[in-house]
């Protein structure tokens, strides 16, 4: 019989022998190919890429100590003769990664990386999913192993006769015998020649999931390699989420005793949440940004959630697509030094959309009449405006997350602050209101009143640190383009105290406090009447309490004059009240500022934070909404059809049904749906064939619908079952 022949009906598969051709450049996408020449997808494509480099920077910075670190820990074993005094003892590095369990698969990927250039291409990283039993994971780890070099060997010439050149071993026979055989024949060679060219490499075992790994077959895997280790350089890298101590409670002493454990701590993911929010995107570089609500709503999701910083920069790119999706006005959210560029590009319906956004009629009142009628009639004239104000809000945008980062220098050690801590929780304040007006800023000024020479000094200059950095990263401004308009933009009623030059002035006041408070002196006088002091000169009798009383009435009624330290103190806490209230004005004051805030919190809700019940009730009770196909259609929700899939059919008829459902009326139901012109509905009355086809559709659509948690086996009754949603 041939291969192709078969009794019953089936599908047979033939590999293609057609070889894929290298270097093939990948497709762009349909979402590319429509929209890559509008604007606005130009302006959000350029400014995600630089987003996202800059996110490859700081992530590179901020784990390039710790693989070091791991690295060199790694190279430091089999390197000599040291590998025949470990007896026994595998050396294995312990990674406390924390809790984020969606980022360990880009830090364990960065690490192997790191692992294949500097030290062997023979790595192996084993997933408690495919490591059920310990065959499985010594069969997935000697795989790993003996294939890697296959990907990366820069060592190895491309005409070693060690080099595998028939097919690939299968995995039911890769055993650790067999590692070791080709491990001896790669690099222990008889041969002088190849033990002189190939240099040993070590064998590492990646476990990124400790936690999820069963215990009994990580001792025993730990056991197996141990009695291996002498001729096998074989190093273990665990990826803990918790602590060390879980370490200790999977494995017994017997088995502990044969590692040789180093920990290595990863940075917190709040502690590089935190990072990357502050030199990404809350910075005056970034060109989108986000609103109170919308920044407080992916903190949110973060510290409640997950705790993935991966998760939040997807969040925040979902938002910047929101944000730039099929309007040209939003390609004006881009670099200063393009804004001219952007606006040139700008048709006349885009200055009518711009000339309808809320912020522009605060600040079309405040324009004489000329103005406005120059404003709505001229567009050259409205273009030059547009760039001068678009200007105006990246000088404001300065100045805002200047004040921000001031403010939180000094109250990063108040106690009982409300107003937070970090650069995120001050932001989404001041985002989100007026702070400088609110009773929890005044208290903290308040509170500032009270602080030491010490304490203030170093605050001040820990604000200098602040004002300095930023003074050093200051965009230029282009010129305005010298073009005819019909109108004098020398009219226009601008404010342009905010920026650089406001920068320039925190910093000279600063530094005049500074010194002041240096050499301030923090005695203080009292004065006192004449006619007091001949009377405090009366020696007082012992024994007197009256004359006592008395000279301490006396001392409480005396003028105290402050101390030079104390006026200079409240004199600096009225600069920083008046500093902060010009320069913490919340973004919705700002003319155009819905080009560069995202403020659209309702549509990312519903996106990032799902509500899963709620879309399985529609996607059953409402295949269209999703589907959006003609046969899914219905005239009211509560009906049915015939053409509904089986799982929503069967779902509307058990939401009709009590606590139990008995199964063959709930069959009854369905298969008088799907056979409407039977009277009775009964299903003895089709043929062999359809009833075989209902009751096959029908146990399918329960045993989905026991899957999804609608219903469970009744003990009570072994033909009912319970329904346990309503």
């Amino acid at each position: 019989m041939e291969s192709t022949v078969s009794v019953s009906k089936g599908v047979f598969l033939f590999p293609s022998t057609l070889k894929k051709p290298k270097n093939v450049k990948q497709k762009s996408n349909l979402f590319e190919k429509q929209f890559k020449k509008e604007p606005w997808y130009k302006a959000y494509k350029k400014n995600w890429d630089k987003i996202e480099s800059r996110i490859m920077d700081l992530h590179q910075r901020t784990y390039d100590v710790l693989l070091n670190d791991m690295v060199n820990y790694i190279k430091s074993f089999y390197g000599g003769n040291e590998s025949l005094t470990l007896e026994g003892i595998i050396p294995s590095a312990t990674l406390l990664t924390g809790v984020n369990q969606p980022d360990h698969v880009s830090q364990f990927e960065t690490l192997m990386l790191k692992i294949r250039d500097e030290v062997t291409p023979h790595i192996a990283m084993v997933n408690s999913q495919d490591a059920s039993t310990v065959k499985h994971l010594v069969e997935n780890a000697v795989w790993q192993l003996v294939n890697g070099h296959e990907i990366m060997d820069d060592s190895a010439d491309s005409d070693d006769e060690t080099l595998p050149t028939k097919k690939k071993l299968k995995k039911n026979q890769c055993t650790m015998r067999l590692l070791q055989n080709w491990y001896n024949n790669k690099y222990l060679s008889p041969s002088p020649k190849k033990r002189q060219t190939v240099s040993m490499r070590s064998l590492v075992i990646i476990i990124p999931d400790f936690e999820s790994f069963n215990c009994n077959v990580l001792q025993d895997f730990v056991m197996i390699i141990s009695s291996y280790v002498s001729s096998l350089p074989i190093v273990f890298v665990f990826g803990v989420a918790t602590s060390v101590s879980a370490l200790h409670k999977s494995f017994p002493y017997h088995v502990s005793s044969k590692l040789l454990i180093k920990v290595f701590h990863s940075h917190s993911s709040p502690v590089y949440m935190n990072q990357v929010l502050e030199d990404i995107f809350l910075n005056y570089t970034s060109p989108l940004h986000l609103s109170g609500k919308a920044f407080e709503l992916l903190t949110d999701v973060f510290l409640f959630y997950d705790f993935s910083v991966t998760g939040l920069i997807q969040s925040i790119k979902y938002c910047m697509m929101e944000h730039y999706y099929g309007d040209n006005v939003k390609s004006l959210c881009c670099d200063r030094e393009d804004i001219e560029n952007a606006a040139a590009r700008l048709s006349a319906e885009d200055f009518e959309i711009i000339r309808q956004l809320p912020s522009f009629r605060p600040f079309l009142e405040a324009q004489d009449c000329e103005t406005k009628i120059g404003l709505f009639e001229d567009d050259n004239f409205f273009r030059d405006v547009l760039c001068q104000e678009m200007n105006k809000l990246h000088d404001y945008l300065h100045s805002f997350y200047l004040c921000v980062r001031l403010l939180a220098a000094f109250l990063k050690d108040l106690p009982k602050n409300v107003i937070g801590k970090t650069v995120r929780e001050i932001y989404t304040k001041c985002a989100g209101e007026s702070v400088t007006k609110t009773p929890t800023f005044k208290e903290c000024m308040q509170l500032i009143k009270f602080q030491s020479q010490l304490k203030l000094l170093d605050s001040i200059q820990g604000a200098l640190k602040v004002v300095n950095a930023e003074l050093q990263v200051v965009s230029p401004v282009k010129p305005l383009r010298s073009s005819p308009t019909k109108n004098n933009t020398n009219k226009l009623v601008l404010n342009n105290e905010l920026g650089e030059t406001f920068a320039k002035t925190i910093r000279v006041h600063l530094l005049t406090f500074l010194r002041q408070l240096e050499n301030a002196n923090t005695e203080a006088t009292v004065l006192a009447d004449v006619d007091d002091e001949t009377e405090n000169d009366t020696e007082v009798v012992p024994g007197n309490r009256y004359k006592l009383k008395e000279q301490l009435l006396r001392a409480t009624r005396a003028d105290r004059i402050q101390s030079e330290f104390e006026m200079i103190r409240s004199r600096f806490v009225s600069y920083l009240e008046d500093m902060f209230a010009k320069g913490l004005q919340p973004p919705s004051t700002q003319t155009f500022h819905e080009v560069l805030f995202f403020t659209d919190v309702s549509s990312v809700r519903k996106q990032i934070v799902g509500s899963p019940r709620g879309a399985v009730h529609t996607a059953l009770s409402n295949p269209h909404h999703y589907l959006q196909c003609s046969c899914c259609r219905l005239s009211s929700l509560d009906s049915a059809s015939a053409t509904l899939p089986d799982v929503c059919l069967a779902y509307k008829l058990h939401r009709e049904c009590g606590k139990h459902i008995n199964l063959y009326d709930w069959l009854q139901a369905f298969a008088a749906v799907l056979c409407p012109g039977d009277e009775d509905g009964d299903v003895h009355t089709h043929t062999f064939t359809s009833i075989f086809c209902f009751r096959a559709r029908f146990t399918r659509a329960v045993a989905e619908l026991q899957f999804l948690g609608f219903i469970k086996s009744s003990k009570r009754k072994t033909d009912h079952v319970m329904r346990l949603t309503w």
